[in-house]
């Protein structure tokens, strides 16, 4: 397939996947395959790309919903801090310490961005899983937890924003395919608030751990390539913010989940077989 075909390709998933992060706060990790397998980019630039763009986008995407006041502002702080320590400690230092090849045994060999895109393919279906019951069945969403047992709730989001901090900086996702099933399942808190919430923490984190990644790879980002490819999410996440209000948070959950899963397998079976 020629380049200039596979580039227009790209930029449409890009239009795609802000429809995803407009409809329902999470899917910016998505990038992460695209700017890996169409654009060739390398694992550590292509991360970079994914951080900043999710970031951008959020920003973008959270303002609508700050006017419609569907922002938990609370949640969104006690979650960011934690978040962005992860995320900091990722992008700054431990990403850039992983060499390009973690072991080799025979004829096997585990690079580093098949390490990566394992990761990225290990959240993502954790989410599917998640989003879907197969994990956390038996929890019982609780949302008065935050005025009942207040110090239970923080404990839980700061705990559960380090670990999302760090896992989703590796693969230079925003957090919201993690975010968005914390906040549903074990929080209760209802999806249009999740969607707002998660936009808000997407930005905050992403744009601030891309500090990160000017540090250690910022000869190598090209800032207008990064330009048009935002501008490719802008309009996909102004479509998505709108649809959204016209579909059920039921389906817009449901539906989120099994292109997870989509992604998910194609990841994994690119890495391990193709």
């Amino acid at each position: 397939m020629p380049s200039s075909i596979l580039e227009a390709l790209g930029f449409l998933i890009g239009v795609f996947i802000g429809v995803v992060l407009g409809m329902t706060g999470g899917g910016g990790s998505l990038l992460l395959p695209t700017f890996t397998y169409i654009f060739g980019a390398p694992v550590g630039l292509a991360t970079a790309y994914t951080l900043i763009l999710t970031g951008a986008t959020a920003a973008i995407g959270v303002v609508p919903r700050i006017r419609k006041k569907e922002v938990d502002y609370a949640t969104a702080i006690t979650l960011s801090v934690p978040v962005l320590l992860g995320t900091l400690l990722v992008r700054g230092w431990l990403f850039a310490k992983v060499p390009a090849v973690l072991f080799e045994i025979g004829g096997f060999q585990l690079g580093k961005r098949t390490f990566v895109m394992m990761i990225f393919a290990s959240i993502v279906l954790l989410s599917w899983a998640t989003m879907i019951g197969l994990i956390g069945r038996n929890l019982k969403p609780n949302p008065n937890l935050r005025t009942e047992q207040p110090l239970r709730y923080f404990g839980i989001l700061s705990i559960c924003g380090l670990a999302i901090g760090i896992l989703t900086a590796f693969i230079g996702a925003g957090g919201g395919v993690m975010l968005v099933p914390l906040m549903v399942i074990v929080m209760g808190l209802e999806m249009r608030t999740v969607v707002g919430t998660t936009l808000l923490i997407v930005a905050i984190k992403s744009t601030i751990g891309f500090a990160g990644d000017l540090w250690t790879q910022g000869a190598a980002i090209s800032v207008p390539f990064l330009a048009q490819f935002l501008a490719a999410m802008i309009v996909g996440v102004l479509l998505g913010s709108a649809v959204s209000n016209r579909i059920s948070p039921n389906t817009l959950k449901i539906g989120f989940a099994w292109f997870l899963l989509f992604i998910a397998l194609f990841v994994i079976i690119k890495e391990a077989f193709l």
